[in-house]
């Protein structure tokens, strides 16, 4: 399934679905129609649990056969459409840092001993809302096109042998950053210094807006393999980033094991798996977005992820 969440005509978050060939269904109006019980979000569907699921999936295909019958039925959402970040609620997302070879070859680092990790605390935005750069630090925002593992049951204390059980689906996040505070942390002599700079670099990542996710969560039944992927970001059309989710230096069920050593994951949660070489921190000389520019992440599977930069 192609799962999102878009505007209702109150202003409202509302969960849909997206089926080829016919556009976006208005998931509550759908299954209430086949005596199916109704999410509030696309996050309540994964915590009702996999038999829903296949509840939900079996009508879908249903619905996806009889295109005419659902236009009819006025279950077809009308152009144009704003999605919105596609849990459809505020959801933990914890990322992954340093988590790609080519990312870390780039960035002159060497491989973590452990994986890192930081929470991204903005409340996810959808594909198509403004990046606002912010007053305080407007003039070295990147990007960072990432995959995203979107839980689907309660996970903690979990094996890299069990992990996979525990994902609902995918999608894509742009982990946008502020990167003010590079050069502090490059220039730390101590250990103090380089914790009061890691810090204040993880700030950087927090402002309001800079979590754009989506466009879709794909269910995991539609991934045949989240290690074989490709990853592009374009700014303003031009490729920044051409990865692949086979670089990753920890795979997802030992990114999934580790972290959920700490975390408990709760069905609609997010886990980021880092972002592939191309950062504009990274290149020579550096790039970063302005106002008016057009960053696109997109991840084989699942789509596109497209925002605008708005002035401070």
């Amino acid at each position: 399934m192609r799962l999102v969440s878009y505007l209702d005509p109150f202003g409202r978050s509302a969960p849909g679905a997206e089926i080829q060939g016919l556009g976006v269904v208005d998931l509550s109006r759908v299954l209430d129609a086949h005596g199916v019980a109704v999410p509030s979000s696309v996050a309540d569907l994964f915590r009702r649990g996999s038999d829903y699921q296949d509840s939900v999936r079996a009508v879908l295909v249903r619905v996806g056969t009889e295109p005419q019958h659902a236009a009819d039925r006025g279950w077809v959402v009308r152009e144009p459409i704003t999605l919105l970040a596609p849990l459809g609620e505020r959801v933990q997302t914890v990322a992954a840092g340093a988590n790609y070879r080519s990312h870390l070859e780039e960035m002159g680092e060497e491989p973590p001993e452990k994986p890192a990790w930081f929470v991204k605390s903005p409340m996810p935005t959808g594909t198509g809302a403004s990046i606002v750069i912010p007053a305080s630090a407007p003039d070295k925002v990147d990007f960072e096109g990432e995959f995203c593992v979107v839980f689907g049951r309660e996970c903690h204390a979990v094996t890299a042998e069990e992990a996979m059980d525990y994902v609902g689906g995918y999608t894509i996040i742009n982990d946008v950053s502020a990167r003010d505070d590079i050069p502090k942390l490059a220039a730390a002599t101590t250990p103090e210094e380089g914790r009061w700079a890691w810090t204040t670099m993880l700030l950087g990542k927090q402002y309001p807006s800079f979590c754009p996710m989506g466009p879709v969560v794909v269910t995991a039944d539609e991934i045949a393999d989240p290690g074989d992927l490709a990853i592009t970001t374009t700014l303003n059309g031009k490729v920044m980033q051409r990865g692949h989710t086979s670089d990753m230096l920890t795979r997802i069920p030992e990114l999934i094991a580790y972290l959920s050593q700490f975390f408990s994951f709760a069905p609609g949660d997010v886990m980021s798996t880092g972002s592939p070489a191309g950062v504009g921190v990274a290149r020579k000389p550096p790039v970063f977005m302005r106002a008016g520019d057009e960053i696109r992440v997109s991840v084989e599977g699942i789509g596109d992820l497209v925002n605008r930069l708005v002035g401070p």
